[in-house]
């Protein structure tokens, strides 16, 4: 009679690990179509298309393309931060100051 150390390792696997394989193996052969969309690329060519551009429209235009993003006002914010000082892009972007701290200057 086996001894169960025996039993385990010629036994097929429980958790279905040899189908995972053969449909790594499919996916491996299909050609690859475009690559895909990301927010960041998204809000690289809104800031670069128009420096000026307000966090409701990096919003929108964010939306428009990833409809259940949460992407929020905070985010605009640190991706035109990032932006100008070149960690999106490797170069920095001239980005203006933002609207809202011009308006508490006028105050």
């Amino acid at each position: 009679m086996k001894n169960k150390k025996e039993q385990k390792t010629k036994s097929h696997p429980k958790n279905g690990k040899r189908a995972i394989i053969e449909s790594t193996a499919a996916k491996a052969e299909k050609p690859e179509t475009e690559s895909k969309r990301t927010i960041k690329q998204v809000v690289i060519e809104a800031i670069s298309a128009n420096n000026a551009v307000t966090n409701e429209e990096l919003i929108a235009a964010v939306k428009a393309q990833f409809p259940k993003s949460a992407f929020k006002e905070s985010h605009a914010a640190w991706y035109r931060s990032q932006a100008r000082k070149g960690l999106l892009t490797g170069t920095p972007i001239m980005i203006p100051s933002h609207a809202r701290r011009q308006s508490k200057a006028a105050n």
